[in-house]
């Protein structure tokens, strides 16, 4: 096993609180292939060649010395486009070190899913790379489906550069992994840009998350919020930060972070750093983060009209999720996401 440290918080605080940085187990690497031949990788985006971005540098240069996917997603300008990569690991295609560009030209619209699943008796290991630029008045949607198995090591790291008067929404779904560890770093350079994470995340087993949030204001104007929501049962355990920063000159900029879990049992293990840093008057900002468990007064007034307590506590669940799945659109996708939840929630599992 090779340790590497990764998920550092933008402003240290206490050691003891053991948030300021994560340390990554990472199992031998075999170099395998992937199952399918990706495009040749034409490179860096110039765009991101100065940015600081991703879980750690390590990180990024293990998926570059041993990628073997790679993709590129573009929408030209004027036009509106959508794609869709289905990744499947099993114990044959055991690794997966994939790379995602994707850009929109100017005055366009382009959404990308990306849905990994992974199943068999063996150890699986992902290391994706997710690099998004929205050129001006464009808007992208990027959805992030993983529904990786308990013997997976998940890394995922995503990198947003937006120009003047682009969008970018991010959605999250991460259902599944023995060991979860994602990494999203938005710079909202262009004056009245946006950027948006809409999330969800359900631990349950031994399952760790690990997951880190960075929305940086740059430009006038420019808007933005992270909203995650999550569960965890069993003795699964999470450790979220999230950093609202506004830079100096980002007069005009909002931004808000929220992150909600509910916490299923008492053998969990929750942990949440709200942290907002503005070196910038003219700025509004807000954030907010709790974790507690199922609302008693929700659960007796759903079972005194005659459902049963899981029945209850799979339906307040599933309220937390409903918006960020009904994002997906797609109603095949919006289908597999609800099973994979509903999956999890089952007691006895």
């Amino acid at each position: 096993m090779n340790k590497i440290i990764g998920n550092e918080i933008a402003f240290k605080t206490f050691n003891f609180l053991r948030v300021n940085e994560t340390e990554i187990e990472i199992p031998q690497i075999q170099g395998k292939l992937y199952r399918e031949v990706g495009e040749d990788n034409p490179g860096e985006i110039s765009e991101f060649e100065n940015i600081k971005y991703g879980i750690s540098n390590e990180v990024l240069d293990q998926n570059k010395k041993y990628l073997n996917y790679y993709k590129s997603y573009t929408s030209e300008e004027g036009k509106a486009e959508e794609d869709f990569k289905l990744f499947e690991l099993d114990d044959e295609y055991s690794e997966l070190f994939d790379l995602h560009h994707i850009v929109a030209e100017k005055d366009s619209k382009l959404k990308v899913v990306l849905d990994y699943t992974s199943c068999g008796k063996g150890e699986k290991f992902r290391n994706s790379v997710i690099k998004v630029l929205a050129k001006e008045n464009s808007e992208v949607e990027v959805f992030v489906i993983a529904r990786d198995d308990d013997k997976s090591l998940v890394l995922e790291s995503i990198g947003v550069y937006t120009e003047a008067h682009a969008k970018v929404s991010v959605h999250q779904y991460e259902l599944g992994a023995a060991r979860l560890y994602t990494n999203y770093k938005c710079e909202l350079i262009g004056e009245y840009s946006e950027g948006h994470v809409d999330s969800i995340y359900f631990g349950q087993k031994d399952e760790y998350l690990n997951m880190n949030y960075d929305m940086i204001h740059r430009g006038k104007k420019t808007e933005s919020d992270i909203l995650v929501n999550g569960a965890l049962k069993d003795k699964s355990s999470k450790n979220f930060k999230s950093n609202l920063q506004f830079i100096e000159g980002a007069k005009g900029a909002v931004g808000s972070e929220e992150e909600y879990s509910i916490l299923l049992d008492d053998t969990v293990h929750s942990i949440s750093v709200p942290l907002m840093l503005a070196h910038e008057d003219d700025v509004v900002g807000n954030h907010a983060s709790s974790a507690g468990k199922l609302d008693n007064d929700q659960i007796f007034y759903l079972m005194s009209r005659g459902i049963s307590f899981d029945e209850a506590e799979a339906l307040i669940v599933e309220s937390k999720f409903s918006g960020a799945i009904d994002a997906l659109g797609d109603e095949k996708l919006k289908d597999e996401v609800w099973e994979a939840v509903r999956e999890i929630i089952k007691r006895g599992n």
